[in-house]
């Protein structure tokens, strides 16, 4: 199918650019947004919809956060980079620090992806080994399943349902440079988690925590900080930035050496974002990560009693959690007729809200789910 542009006409953009987001709404359309305001996206023509994929995640606050706003204005005036390192990067990396137990300094990226794989480099670094031990996706940048064609690397990818899996990475540590934990609905509980961990580190392979979802959203600030497991790395992106291009990597003597950790990044002194997080972090330690946590709770009660009539299962914690569909719902087809209701929503993703999601909008979200599940 040809995909076309905002104005109908037919589109220049790479069929492959943006993949995740062309999700079908509309006979296989990509839709385009023109603005987002609070809980809302718009389209071109001026219809709202309510949105409850929030940037797969990096919207937090809500879209156009006040605060934000302001202070990324005053950011753009200063000029977006001053060609070497601005003061305002050691601050945000200290804000950062203080969330992150253990860690003692932050590296900043524009992206998950980079952050992710930079840890992975050194963890290979650190090592001298080149297996990756991995639980999930971690990026688009390199993607882990093709790492065994690159260089001689080994990945082993690991089922958090298998009940044997903290005595298989037992097995794999001694030759694995890193275990990449990425929280996400389908992890088991902490003292699972835990075993893993530990078994990893036993045999001398690096714990990474891949947070840049779950980070500031299934748990403030992170899932290894609420859980008490420490890391050795840990990267953060979505949730420190509300919809700003910005990513961290967190730890401590790994980072503190240049023999193990050094990067060459035009975009990473980049102010704009750097003021945006700054921005961001405020916001949520001043009652805006309870505001998020009160609105995605309230709908993850409330979707879960909807589900129960239609066969729809909810999976995950309160702030953190998806949509199991039935085989016999096709989820295009409920993704359409959300869509055709005024509610954004991405049939293979979680549902994310933000705090700028508040009763009003809740209702409607229920009131909308219920009818297209109905129909």
């Amino acid at each position: 199918m040809t995909a076309h542009d905002a104005s109908g006409g037919i589109s220049r953009l790479a069929p492959g650019s943006q993949n995740w987001h062309q999700f079908p709404i509309s006979a296989g359309v990509p839709a385009f947004m023109a603005a987002a305001r609070g809980a809302r996206v718009v389209e071109p023509g001026g219809r709202e919809l309510i949105d409850l994929f929030c940037g797969s995640g990096a919207v937090i606050l809500g879209h156009a956060h006040p605060g934000q706003v302001a202070a990324v204005r005053e950011a753009v005036g200063s000029g977006a980079t001053v060609s070497l390192r601005h003061p305002r990067e050691p601050e945000l990396a200290g804000h950062l620090v203080e969330l992150c137990p253990g860690a003692t300094h932050a590296a900043l990226f524009k992206t998950g992806s980079e952050a992710v794989h930079a840890a992975i480099t050194t963890a290979v670094k650190a090592t001298g080994r080149r297996a990756v031990l991995t639980t999930s996706y971690h990026g688009w940048l390199l993607p882990l399943g093709e790492l065994s064609d690159l260089g001689g690397f080994r990945v082993e990818r690991l089922d958090w349902r298998s009940p044997a899996l903290a005595a298989r990475v037992a097995a794999l540590a001694g030759e694995a440079a890193c275990l990449v934990v990425t929280p996400t609905t389908d992890t088991v509980e902490p003292d699972a988690v835990r075993a893993v961990v530990d078994a990893a580190r036993a045999g001398g392979a690096v714990v990474i925590f891949d947070e840049v979802k779950s980070g500031f959203r299934f748990a403030y600030p992170t899932v290894s900080a609420a859980w008490g497991i420490p890391a050795d790395l840990t990267v953060v992106s979505k949730g420190i930035g509300n919809g700003f291009p910005i990513a961290a990597l967190l730890g401590s003597d790994l980072l503190a050496s240049t023999e193990t950790f050094s990067v060459y990044s035009t975009y990473a002194s980049e102010l704009v974002s750097v003021a945006a997080a700054l921005e961001c972090l405020r916001a949520l330690a001043d009652g805006g990560y309870e505001r998020f946590a009160r609105n995605s709770t309230a709908l993850y009660e409330a979707l879960r009693d909807i589900g129960g009539k239609y066969n729809v299962g909810v999976s995950g914690v309160p702030t953190f959690f998806r949509l199991d569909l039935p085989a016999s719902l096709d989820s295009d087809d409920l993704c359409r007729r959300l869509y055709e209701r005024g509610v954004l929503y991405h049939p293979l993703d979680q549902v994310l809200v933000s705090a700028a999601h508040g009763p009003e909008e809740i209702e409607r979200v229920c009131a909308v789910f219920e009818s297209a599940l109905e129909a």
